[in-house]
């Protein structure tokens, strides 16, 4: 696959795409909008000074209004609408600050006052560890569930084996107004409609950690017959997405969290403004983000075609499978292609093959399965997350914006068979 001339990457000294992303058109338009906040002076003034002292918004607003169009709108397949929009969208510092805002927007706390017990929030055992240790300063109690098994992983490929398991949240019993917290990682979607509906009938909280897949979602069929795009997180009570400096969109840090209930966001608001804001992302942030932001859909695609493209080639002569699903229904955001090897061995020696030709690779999170009783509840077998803790190694998505990033990995894979 040729890029256009605006869209192919300079390479690293690794010989892959570098990160930050080096692309001369993209390079001037954030140039361009950093120059214009300290010409005029945004770079050194609070967000809302700007938004008082100036006809037009200033870049703090212009970029939160541009992110929810990312990740809504503008991430909608050409002739598709997009269903429901992020109404209210909160920047912040990181992704990581965005997830305890939704919790902390939730109640999730400790025992004390009216709460007899700690708020149970559910998650994965196989998931960013930050989003753990996150319920635990809270003072929540994580609730752990399996992913979904692995299928068909002889031909060296399957469709699931990464998401959270529907069948094993719905076997975990947690009172009303406990939280599932679900991440979109490596490139995979979990079923939300399912698990929003499974929500209401329980009286959870939903919230979708969006950090790897923003611009992400599904293709349905309304029962008016409209076809419509739903983007990631639509049908939950929070969606974070983060900007941190391995993003597909950085500016080295930063994060935001939206949401489409009005008095879910009025809460956060009295929390986080005191009567500045607490949990801040600053305007050079922002002017290094905006113009990003309308990039992200073309690139999108690109990742995906790649990562389409690695999924085809021949893992299982190297003892792994791609895990990768080409459902046409699914609109994909990925950010680490993950492959699954047969045991922690086979994976050491894999990335050790694929690093040898500079590969930007590595081991997927480490599981959350073997904390003890005393940190979290385990009410159902997590036997996938285990084996993914042991035995996933995932590809960097700069990777996969280098055109011949397919054709390189099968080179390669022939030398290690």
């Amino acid at each position: 696959m040729d890029l256009p001339a605006d869209e192919s990457f300079d390479v690293s000294s690794d010989g892959w795409p570098a990160w930050p992303p080096r692309n001369a058109e993209l390079t001037q338009q954030i140039e361009r909008s950093v120059r214009e906040i300290l010409n005029d002076g945004q770079w050194g003034t609070y967000p809302e000074t700007t938004a008082a002292n100036r006809d037009q918004r200033g870049v703090h607003d212009r970029c939160r209004a541009a992110v929810g169009q990312a990740a809504n709108e503008w991430a909608a397949p050409e002739g598709l609408d997009s269903f429901g929009s992020a109404s209210h969208v909160r920047l912040c510092p990181s992704g990581s600050s965005a997830i305890e805002l939704a919790l902390r927007a939730l109640g999730v706390g400790p025992a004390g006052g009216k709460r007899k017990a700690a708020t149970k929030v559910i998650l994965s055992a196989y998931d960013y560890p930050g989003n753990f240790r996150t319920v635990e300063l809270l003072g929540g109690r994580p609730v752990l569930c399996d992913t979904e098994p692995t299928r068909g992983i002889r031909s060296g490929r399957s469709p699931a084996g990464i998401s959270p398991s529907s069948k094993a949240i719905q076997a975990i019993q947690a009172p009303p107004e406990s939280v599932l917290l679900i991440s979109h990682l490596h490139g995979q979607l979990v079923d939300s409609g399912g698990l929003a509906e499974l929500c209401r009938q329980r009286r959870w909280f939903l919230v979708e950690d969006a950090c790897q897949a923003i611009g992400a979602g599904r293709i349905r069929e309304l029962a008016n017959g409209q076809t419509v795009f739903v983007p990631v997180g639509t049908l939950a009570e929070w969606t974070t997405y983060s900007f941190g400096g391995s993003k597909p969109l950085t500016c080295g840090n930063g994060g935001a969290l939206a949401t489409e209930y009005d008095g879910k966001f009025q809460k956060l608001q009295a929390m986080v403004d005191r009567p500045s804001d607490t949990f801040p992302m600053s305007t050079l942030q922002c002017a290094a983000l905006l113009p990003q932001l309308s990039w992200l859909n073309r690139l999108n695609r690109i990742r995906c075609e790649n990562a389409r493209r690695l999924s085809e080639l021949d893992w299982a002569e190297v003892g792994c499978a791609a895990i990768w699903d080409d459902d046409p229904a699914v609109v994909r955001a990925p950010y680490k292609f993950p492959v699954l090897a047969r045991d922690a061995s086979t994976r050491s020696n894999v990335i050790a093959g694929l690093r040898s030709i500079g590969l930007p690779c590595g081991e997927g999170f480490r599981a959350m399965h073997r904390t003890s009783d005393r940190r979290s509840d385990k009410p159902v077998p997590l036997i996938n997350a285990a084996k993914l803790s042991d035995s996933l190694l995932v590809i960097d998505h700069r990777a996969l914006l280098a055109p011949d990033v397919a054709d390189r990995v099968r080179e390669c894979l022939a030398e290690m068979s």
